[in-house]
């Protein structure tokens, strides 16, 4: 291996660290898409980046298959096993790497394996696995390329977190001691993102898109001009496009837009990294790994919503109903959402029930089972939400619905005044999609968003 330059050996306490990158898991899916990612960190010019990533495709989601099978007395990690070291051989990079990392996770499924039962820090600490042997195997392709870069785990940081497993939320005041922690490294940085610690010492993780969280509060720590988030997409797209093949990416967008799509369902950024205490203080940007010098989507504060932006939704949404019972019922119900950190897509009041809808998955389901006595599980819903102000989107979309000759089980606005929510059967949602995307932006109705 070439011994690494004297460039990038300069500690962010006496640098400016400008920039933030940001890379999803479909950029990091095999060799090729690390030697790509590492290209694009290193092939600008001025002062070294800070780096955030995620597992690599595919890891998370095996890491949760292997914790839950140890329950049933199947602790096996050859698959997470064979899938790195065929990213290290595709790399060139020393085969036992991560050999220490294989040895934990496995005495943890073991531990799981000989109890029968996974508590929820322990699968948080299982699934982390994927971002830390992510960081090293991006640091180290990096070295590789004759760049001085050092793997850092954000839980030794001090990223801190309430006990929340699975959907933990960073304390008040963590960003003092990330910079300081993050000034003390050399090189370039490589920071695990989506793993936190709680102020017990025991690890935790930041739900769906949670590097995105991460970077967010690295990016404004260290006080950075820019943070990049790299997808597999051409910036934050007008729908899905594995749903609507002819989308196209948005040029600007409020932060307030982009965040509503990302709360009804757009997978492309984590809600809370656009809160405004990010999105004021730094310039974001969504970029395409596969076509590095196109611009990508900017999100710029004070942009106006002038038309529908986008079409988001969630293929499933589980339903919960309760009667009121006076207030009694409604007020019970929203406590233990609170309780649980269950956010409603939608809520529906009626005079004797009110219903409330979320992701499976996202709590609603240990919700339904608490009040298993007096609430009402509901069948199984998509929702198609059309994001952006018009003269009457309600009502523009429900007549594309109808001309397509699918009729919703329910619409309301969305967190927003300016979106619609639309609740439909699961199998017609990408019908439902395309039949507002088309209708809306082939008209001419949508927000341009041009400079």
């Amino acid at each position: 291996m070439a011994a690494p330059p004297s460039r990038g050996y300069t500690p962010l306490d006496d640098m400016s660290c400008s920039l933030v990158m940001k890379f999803g898991g479909v950029s990091l899916a095999d060799g090729d898409a690390v030697r790509r990612v590492c290209r694009i960190v290193t092939d600008r010019t001025g002062d070294p980046p800070l780096v955030v990533v995620s597992a690599h495709q595919g890891v998370t989601s095996s890491l949760e298959h292997c914790a839950r099978e140890a329950t049933q007395g199947r602790a096996d990690i050859d698959q997470v096993r064979q899938r790195h070291r065929g990213l290290l051989q595709q790399l060139s990079l020393d085969p036992e790497l991560l050999d220490r990392h294989f040895g934990e996770l496995r005495r943890i499924l073991a531990c799981i394996e000989g109890r029968g039962t996974l508590l929820a820090e322990e699968l948080d600490l299982a699934l982390s696995f994927g971002e830390r042997m992510s960081a090293r195997v991006v640091a180290a392709a990096l070295r590789g390329m004759g760049h001085l870069a050092t793997p850092v785990d954000a839980f030794d940081l001090g990223l801190t977190t309430d006990s929340h497993f699975g959907r933990a939320r960073p304390l008040p005041g963590v960003q003092e001691t990330l910079r300081a922690s993050l000034a003390e490294i050399p090189g370039i940085p490589v920071v695990t993102g989506f793993l936190a610690r709680d102020q017990s010492g025991n690890l935790t993780t930041l739900g769906r898109n949670g590097s995105d969280l991460t970077a967010a509060l690295v990016a404004h720590a260290v006080g950075a001009e820019r943070l990049e988030f790299w997808k597999d997409v051409p910036g934050i797209m007008t729908a899905d496009p594995r749903l609507v093949p002819e989308a196209r990416a948005i040029d600007v967008i409020a932060p307030e837009a982009a965040g509503e799509l990302a709360f009804h369902g757009a997978s492309v950024l984590h809600p809370h990294a656009l809160d405004p205490e990010f999105t004021e203080t730094v310039s974001i940007r969504v970029r395409n790994v596969l076509a590095p010098d196109q611009p990508g989507t900017e999100l710029r504060p004070g942009t106006p919503v002038e038309g529908p932006i986008a079409i988001a939704g969630h293929a499933r949404l589980a339903g919960l109903s309760m009667p009121r019972e006076g207030d009694r019922g409604p007020a019970e119900l929203f406590a233990l959402l609170q309780a649980k950190r269950v956010t409603p897509r939608l809520v529906h009041g009626e005079s004797e029930r009110v219903s409330v809808f979320a992701p499976p998955g996202s709590g609603i389901d240990e919700v339904a089972h608490e009040l298993s006595d007096r609430a009402t599980a509901l069948p199984p819903v998509a929702s198609v939400v059309v994001v952006g102000g018009g003269a009457n989107p309600g009502l523009d979309a429900l007549e594309l619905l109808d001309r397509a000759g699918l009729s919703p089980r329910l619409s309301a606005q969305g967190r927003s005044a300016a979106s619609q929510v639309f609740l439909i059967d699961p199998e017609d949602r990408t019908e439902a999609t395309r039949a507002l995307h088309g209708g809306l932006f082939a008209r001419g109705l949508a927000q341009r968003n041009r400079p």
